[in-house]
């Protein structure tokens, strides 16, 4: 019995070295293959972010660029903005201001109307005057001529030879 103790262990131990040997042959392959895929990954993923990096640079830059464009476009319609304001408030106080001159004229206007109403209005009051005068004149000089036919009818019968005097009356 003493053999089965120690040929029992025995084959077990050469059962276990033929297994650990082909396991350790198998394991040293598929470690050497795992850690070739492992650095195939890392080189592979490495490259994609690297590439990843590249084209999300691009994209900031492109994205950068257009923001920076948008700022412009968005400065020059601002400023564009600023001055079509300007312009119509610098329009609407040019309106204003000949608004208030063309107003100021209209007056002005009105005033000297109503002066030359005032005078016309004299003047034809005088006109009025004038004309009631010339009437008054024109029937004067009728009626003077008119008298001074009758004043020379009696002047003229008063040089005319008196009728001689009734002598029996005395």
């Amino acid at each position: 019995m003493k053999r089965i103790y120690f040929i029992g262990p025995l084959v077990l131990l050469l059962v276990f070295v033929a297994v650990y040997l082909n396991f350790r042959h198998d394991y040293n392959q598929e470690e050497a293959a795992r850690v070739a895929q492992a650095a195939a990954e890392l080189k592979t993923r490495n490259e994609n972010d690297a590439a990843a990096r590249k084209a999300a640079l691009l994209e900031a830059i492109a994205a950068a660029e257009t923001r920076k464009k948008e700022r412009d476009a968005k400065n020059a319609r601002e400023k564009a903005d600023r001055e079509a304001r300007q312009l119509a408030i610098d329009a609407r106080d040019r309106a204003f201001r000949e608004q208030e001159k063309i107003t100021r004229q209209v007056e002005r206007v009105k005033k000297d109307l109503e002066a030359e109403e005032a005078a016309v209005a004299k003047l034809l009051a005088v006109r009025k005057e004038a004309d009631a005068e010339r009437e008054f004149l024109l029937s004067y000089v009728t009626k003077s001529r008119a008298n001074q036919g009758s004043l020379q009818t009696v002047i003229a019968r008063l040089d005319a030879p008196r009728p001689a005097a009734p002598a029996a009356a005395n």
